[in-house]
């Protein structure tokens, strides 16, 4: 989740939106030393919703896609060595009429799985960094924010 040779989250794109700087140089010394004692095992679960009417096909599309959010923010990924897996529910309180403009090969639900799947790998992405960030220490596992204070300092304009 966090590039060692900066000690900033890998979703540089957001970065600025949480007003992260480079933590000290001492700081990120100690959790790269951290970070090579623990390994690289990691799994990561995580459930995406969407009030949309789709079929058990959609939603596992869905699920498939919303895999990239866990790409952007976490590195490695998908790993031989962990059990990545994301999980789609819809309630279908929402019906969608299908896009006219959708082949007739393809399932009439193509572009709004395409629209849905596409919001749910931003939304994974932004919770992975919000759960990064808000994180607490439990039995003595650290977090970024009890590793990497400095990076929560207040930028200079």
């Amino acid at each position: 989740m966090v590039d060692p040779a900066t000690g900033l989250p890998w979703m540089a794109a957001l970065i600025e939106e949480f007003g992260l700087v480079a933590p000290p140089a001492g700081q990120l010394a100690a959790y790269a030393d951290h970070h090579r004692e623990i390994g690289p095992l990691n799994t990561t679960i995580a459930v995406v919703a969407t009030d949309a009417a789709l079929s058990p096909a959609g939603c596992r599309r869905v699920a498939v896609a919303a895999h990239d959010g866990l790409a952007r923010t976490i590195s490695p990924c998908h790993t031989p060595l962990d059990g990545d897996t994301v999980f789609a529910l819809a309630t279908g309180a929402v019906t969608v009429e299908p896009d006219e403009k959708t082949p007739a090969a393809m399932s009439p639900e193509t572009a709004l799985v395409t629209r849905v799947g596409a919001a749910a790998a931003d939304v994974l992405a932004r919770a992975v960094m919000v759960g990064l960030l808000a994180a607490e220490p439990v039995a003595g596992i650290p977090t970024y924010r009890s590793m990497l204070p400095g990076a929560f300092a207040v930028k200079e304009v």
